[in-house]
């Protein structure tokens, strides 16, 4: 039996290594960047696709693994008792895994925001933006302070090394387009003009 949790301990371990390193973006992982959303019913969200994914098997063959290894050398028991008290703890964190990201999911706890989630704030200008090129300003979303790379939405805007504050009009692959905070534009609320 103690290869069998070998076995399970070098697999499990091996996958939690392996998404931890990886970070959960490579082509093993569900559409929310976790180690396999679920293995038989992608899409679907019910408890038994959350129980029986892949995540989940990794915890369990990792805690089972561990458990009964550490069992088998330390505790002189029958091999039953130890099998069925490694199955226990490792179904225990699987199922303990399946609810949380179930709850993460559920109430987007882990999501993150989209680079959406900027437009319409105001920053300042930390390096000034040149005419036709790219500076970088900071804006306050939430609790956390980010420096984003900044362009004009309009080209044509006059002298862009004098703009202190401005707003963020728009997200263009991860570059704001921003207008000063006092442009008449912005007074009037006529982007479109």
């Amino acid at each position: 039996m103690l290869s069998l949790y070998l076995f399970a301990l070098l697999v499990g371990g091996g996958l939690l290594v392996a998404a931890m390193i990886g970070g959960g973006d490579h082509g093993h992982t569900g559409h929310d960047g976790d180690i396999g959303h679920d293995i038989a019913h992608p899409g679907e969200h019910g408890s038994a696709a959350e129980f029986f994914s892949l995540r989940t098997l990794t915890y369990f063959m990792f805690v089972f693994g561990g458990v009964g290894a550490v069992l088998t050398w330390t505790w002189d028991v029958g091999t039953i008792l130890i099998f069925a008290l490694a199955a226990v703890a490792g179904l225990g964190v699987a199922a303990l895994t399946a609810a949380s990201f179930a709850y993460l999911r559920r109430t987007d706890s882990g999501a993150r925001d989209s680079e959406d989630s900027f437009v319409g704030l105001s920053g300042r200008v930390v390096v000034p933006i040149p005419n036709g090129g790219v500076g970088k300003v900071q804006v306050v979303r939430g609790d956390r302070t980010f420096e984003l790379l900044a362009r004009p939405l309009d080209d044509k805007s006059a002298d862009m090394s004098t703009w202190k504050s401005v707003i963020v009009v728009e997200m263009s692959r991860g570059t704001a387009l921003v207008m000063p905070i006092d442009d008449p534009l912005l007074q009037q609320g006529d982007l479109n003009a």
